[in-house]
């Protein structure tokens, strides 16, 4: 009985078990298929659905006419569903002898437990003509779309490359990748185990968006002559790089961007990391001459000089304690001079005349230490030397384009701002962004940056440029029946920490026609062996460039009339020498000339233009101020260096004193020196040399 009772009671706690757990499963099978039902059932679908991405065709490049520059070609692409291969042994020999690759990898590939593999991606016509002939299950060919730039080379620094999916890598392809990808789009179909499709499966589908097409403001004819030119440049003068950049002063669009070396975006590593770097945006180098563009600028604008002006060129100056050399002893010259034969005296005088905080404010309103903003990738900043490391010294090294590093891209925009009434633009590259169905998406319009220089500084300035390429040391741009304004430069280059003689950067820079610009035009040339002077190596190149690309545009040419000369030397500079700043600014007033102070004292110890020179109405003559008037019987020995025999000597007679000439040509040195008080009717030994003969284009400067 008890044992009865007992297993009962087990009976019954079994059966109650069983209960609980049936109910437990009921109530987990209806959370499972009732509750949860679409949960699941997509859960379950996703298992059999195979997932394809839809490719979306990647958007156009044009240039500013709609030409193109980068387009997608369709390519066939090889994959495989491993689990639809029965024998992969076999069918990978044959694959990969079809495609050129080692059989042991596409064997791998081959027995992977998937149902979707790439093989090879993007191949040739030929090549996916023998695989379709294969005929191989579980082996399908899908169309992909390949960039190509029909044009190889062409712009290729602006336009970079775009990789195997399709993403931007390089140039504009890479900033402006999100624009020009568009969206992806996605096929689902149903499929059983051995991937498989379901007949009369589910299917999704969801299109692809193509990208958007990129049009810039290159003009690919302008393009094609710029990278004309650049090619015979590298072969005429073996350089190690150059670049050339054409823009509309206008507007500051890029018309044509061209470095050399370069290379094919088609292929871009076929050729080393550094061919493919945009010499024209991240290039650092020192001016040279074409910087005193930036010194005439700011010194005109400050009121500091004006063109008639005069200055004495003996061969360079000493600032502080460095003696800083000019190409050649220029003798007396007027600003105008100045500017046309790039005398580093000149440009060194008006620079210190201006505050070091003055200077900088003008390099800095042309865009130099900055960046210029353009969207092209790696844009430079330059270098330039801090505010509070800048002396005399530096600061006249400057303004003649020394102790500086700019950018090609820099130096356009600060011209095309000369070109363009004194008002600096934004430079641009894209002109605007379209909708694969041709509707505008962005437009991009020209943008100021700031007014840098007044217009009418801006109208002397191209005024004084263009006497440079008339009848100075850019006449190699000269193109018959255009006024152009230029400005050449060649700068040694920096190894070691020091300027070295036999490495230079060639440059010449300008912009025409003067009366309208339409083009501005810059031409930098590193390390040309051979000749290397910017007036020689660069000019030419800017000649033939804007030459031709004003008669594309159709540009007409007009008769070439030389720069307007204020007036005509007519005025004989009286000596002032030894006589008080009362008599001597007395006689200068008569003359109509104005003049200008330095130093202190109670007499006239020096002065600029020297006596004698003939010089234009209005031409400043700069006195120099010093002890006071020698003791009776006793004069002061003026400075004769840089003079003629025939200058020299004048000057010295009508000091009361004579000359004992030594040599033919200009004068080097004097005894007694300058400034030392001497007996009236004592004999001064002037020793002449030949002036040194200087380049074909006297625009070149020495180190310090």
């Amino acid at each position: 009985m008890k044992q009865t009772l007992l297993m009962r009671r087990r009976i019954g706690v079994f059966l109650l078990v069983m209960a609980l757990s049936y109910c437990g499963l009921a109530a987990r099978l209806f959370y499972l298929q009732v509750l949860n039902n679409a949960k699941y059932q997509s859960q379950a679908l996703a298992q059999r659905l195979r997932e394809i991405e839809i490719q979306p065709k990647r958007g156009l490049i044009t240039d500013r006419s709609g030409k193109k520059l980068a387009i997608n070609v369709s390519l066939d692409s090889v994959v495989a569903n491993p689990r639809q291969i029965q024998e992969p042994e076999k069918v990978a020999p044959a694959l990969a002898a079809a495609l050129g690759l080692p059989a042991d990898d596409v064997l791998a590939k081959l027995k992977k437990n998937t149902s979707f593999e790439w093989i090879e991606r993007k191949i040739e016509p030929e090549r996916a003509k023998k695989v379709r002939d294969l005929k191989l299950s579980g082996i399908y060919l899908v169309e992909e779309s390949q960039r190509y730039y029909p044009n190889g080379s062409l712009a290729a620094h602006v336009l970079g490359f775009a990789g195997i999916d399709n993403q931007g890598l390089e140039g504009l392809e890479l900033v402006y990748d999100k624009e020009l990808r568009g969206t992806l789009g996605r096929f689902r179909g149903e499929t059983d185990a051995y991937g498989r499709e379901i007949p009369g499966g589910e299917k999704q589908y969801v299109p692809s968006k193509d990208g958007a097409n990129l049009v810039l403001t290159l003009d690919e004819v302008i393009q094609h002559i710029a990278e004309r030119e650049l090619d015979r440049l590298m072969q005429e003068t073996h350089a190690k790089g150059a670049t050339i950049l054409v823009t509309n002063p206008q507007t500051g669009e890029i018309l044509a961007l061209a470095n050399r070396p370069t290379f094919d975006p088609n292929k871009p590593l076929a050729v080393p990391e550094a061919d493919r770097r945009d010499l024209a945006v991240w290039y650092n180098y020192e001016p040279g001459s074409t910087f005193k563009i930036v010194t005439a600028a700011a010194a005109l604008e400050e009121g500091v000089v004006h063109p008639n002006d005069g200055f004495y060129c003996r061969g360079g100056l000493q600032v502080a304690d460095h003696y800083i050399g000019c190409v050649t002893a220029h003798g007396s010259q007027t600003f105008a001079e100045v500017v046309k034969n790039s005398c580093n005296v000149g440009f060194m005088t008006v620079g210190l005349r201006m505050s070091k905080d003055r200077f900088y404010h003008y390099i800095h309103a042309f865009g130099f230490g900055a960046a210029p903003g353009s969207d092209l990738p790696g844009e430079a900043e330059g270098i330039l030397l801090p505010l509070d490391r800048v002396g005399p010294v530096e600061q006249a090294n400057i303004s003649f384009g020394q102790g500086i590093a700019v950018t090609p891209l820099q130096m356009i925009a600060m011209v095309g701002a000369v070109a363009n009434h004194g008002t600096l633009l934004k430079p641009q590259i894209v002109r605007e962004i379209r909708a694969s169905d041709g509707k505008v998406i962005k437009p991009f319009a020209p943008e100021e940056v700031r007014q840098v220089i007044s217009p009418a500084t801006a109208g002397k300035l191209a005024q004084l440029l263009e006497g440079v390429v008339a009848d100075g040391t850019g006449r190699g741009a000269q193109i018959p029946g255009y006024r152009l304004a230029g400005k050449t430069g060649t700068a040694q280059k920096i190894v070691g920490g020091r300027y070295v003689s036999d490495k230079h950067v060639a440059s010449f820079i300008g912009f025409g026609p003067v009366d309208n610009p339409r083009l501005a035009v810059l031409v930098v040339v590193d390390e040309p062996q051979g000749a290397y002077y910017g007036g020689v190596v660069a000019a030419p190149v800017f000649k033939r460039v804007m030459e031709d690309s004003l008669r594309y545009l159709g540009v007409p040419p007009a008769p070439t009339a030389p720069p307007k000369e204020d007036q005509e030397p007519s005025i004989e500079v009286p000596s002032v020498v030894n006589l008080p700043p009362a008599e001597a600014r007395k006689l200068l007033e008569g003359k109509g000339l104005p003049y200008q102070v330095e130093g202190t004292g109670g007499v006239v110890i020096d002065q600029t233009p020297p006596p004698g020179t003939m010089v234009a109405p209005g031409t400043r003559v700069i006195v120099v101020l010093g002890e006071a008037r020698p003791a009776p019987g006793l004069v002061t020995v003026p400075n004769l260096t840089g003079q003629t025999m025939r200058q020299a000597a004048q000057n010295l007679a009508e000091m009361g004193l004579t000359m004992k000439p030594v040599g033919t040509g200009l004068a080097v040195s004097q005894d007694p020196p300058p400034r030392r008080q001497v007996p009236a009717g004592s004999m001064v030994v002037v020793n002449f040399q030949p002036p040194q003969a200087g380049p074909p284009a006297a625009d070149s400067h020495r180190a310090p």
